[in-house]
Formats: structure tokens, sequence, C-alpha cells
């Protein structure tokens, strides 16, 4: 795994997604499916010497209508991805997203999109569509490499 990246799991040890570092003060942003009804999550760098944390629900700050949660963490050690200014990613565009490494994924265009939630579903719209293979298409289902990872232009 990418040393930016952060792997988030339930206490079971089962993978619920990835995550990266937002600012120097150890936010943590990821997908809202990927903390969603858990009451403690572990969260590992593995390119940060290998540091782990464990938070409780009160450190996750939910945002379900963006697909999006932050999480607050201490100690794990890894270095801040930019977040972009730009409006938006243009259809054709290439991008990279971490499925099993670094792909490359071109961008179909803007998608309405449903998820499920513990409290119930969401629609998301102006999500990106984007064509990444047969290879990388489980990375893609919940609990995969890239379920909150970052999209990187």
């Amino acid at each position: 795994m990418d040393a930016s990246l952060v792997c988030l799991r339930d206490l079971a040890g089962r993978p619920r997604g990835t995550g990266f570092a937002a600012d120097h003060h150890g936010t943590v942003l990821t997908s809202h499916e990927a903390v969603d009804g858990l009451t403690r999550l572990v969260l590992h760098a593995p390119g940060a010497g290998g540091r782990s944390c464990v938070v409780g629900a009160d450190a996750v700050t939910p945002l379900p209508e963006l697909d999006l949660a932050l999480v607050r963490t201490e100690g794990l050690g890894v270095e801040p991805l930019p977040v972009t200014a730009r409006d938006a990613v243009g259809t054709g565009a290439y991008v990279r997203i971490a499925a099993g490494g670094w792909r490359e994924a071109r961008v179909l265009g803007p998608a309405s999109v449903t998820y499920t939630a513990t409290e119930g579903r969401h629609l998301l719209d102006g999500a990106l569509e984007l064509a990444i293979g047969t290879a990388g298409r489980d990375a893609l289902r919940r609990g995969g490499g890239t379920a909150g990872g970052p999209v990187l232009d």
C-alpha cells in the first residue's frame, strides 16, 4: 500500500476501506460507507512505520450526504495529500486510484449513484463514473482498496 494511504478495519480485522490524511493534525478523509455502523475503528498506516490507532465513533464526523467521513486520529505519522481547489475533473481525463497499487482510470462523466447505509439510502449527484478495467473492479467493492481512498489527477 502507498505510504500516503491508511487502511481502515473493524475490530475483527476485516477491511472496511482506505483513507488518507487531509491535514497535518491527523484528520483522515474516507468514505462514509467505510465507517458506517462501527462503534470502533482500527486505522493502520503501513507506510509510516506500521503505526496503528483505534478510535471510537466519537472521533468520526459522518457526512453521509457526500459519502464522506472525517476521522480524528493521533500518532499515525502520515503526510497529508493535497486536496484540489478545482471545481471538477472533466470527462475523458485520466486519474489514478489505489486499486491493488496505483491504477489509471478514465473519467466517463458525472453520474447519480445510491448507496445504502445503516440509517437508509443516500443519493449522490455528481459522482464520477470511472472506467478502470476488470482487474481493478474488486477494489471498488465495500471494504475494497479504493473505498474511501483518493482520486488523484
